[in-house]
C-alpha cells in the first residue's frame, strides 16, 4: 500500500490512525481504572456518615472599638474559635501571644515590589 514515496495524503492517514490508536487505549485504560476503583470500593464497607449537628443560633453582641476591647476578651474569642475549629476543649492549649497579620493585599505588595524594579 506505501511504497518509498509516501504522500500527503498518506501520511495524514496514518497519523489520524495513530492518533485514534493512542486516544482509543487511553480510554481503555480510563475504564479499566474506574472498574478497579469500583471493586476496590464495593470491597470497603462505607462508614456511615455522622448525624450532623445543628449549628448554634448566632448571638447579637455589641460592636466594641479597638480601643475599648480588652486583651482578656481577644484572648477569649481566639480561643473559643481555635476550639471551635479544633473540636478540642480550651483547657488543651494555651495562646501565648496574639499578633495581628499585615493588613497589606498581595496585589498592592506585588504592585509595590515590581514598581521598584
Amino acid at each position: 500500500m506505501y511504497g518509498d514515496v509516501v504522500t500527503i495524503p498518506q501520511a495524514i492517514t496514518v497519523c489520524l490512525f495513530s492518533i485514534a490508536v493512542v486516544f482509543f487505549v487511553l480510554f481503555l485504560i480510563s475504564v479499566l481504572i474506574n472498574i478497579v476503583a469500583r471493586i476496590i470500593n464495593g470491597a470497603q464497607k462505607k462508614p456511615e456518615p455522622a448525624p450532623v449537628k445543628a449549628a448554634p443560633a448566632p448571638v447579637e453582641t455589641e460592636t466594641v472599638t479597638a480601643e475599648a476591647e480588652d486583651d482578656t476578651v481577644l484572648t477569649a474569642i481566639v480561643a473559643a474559635a481555635i476550639a471551635a475549629a479544633t473540636g478540642k476543649s480550651t483547657n488543651s492549649f494555651v495562646i501565648k501571644s496574639i499578633t495581628p497579620l499585615n493588613q497589606e493585599s498581595d496585589w498592592s505588595r506585588i504592585s509595590r515590589s515590581s514598581s521598584l524594579r
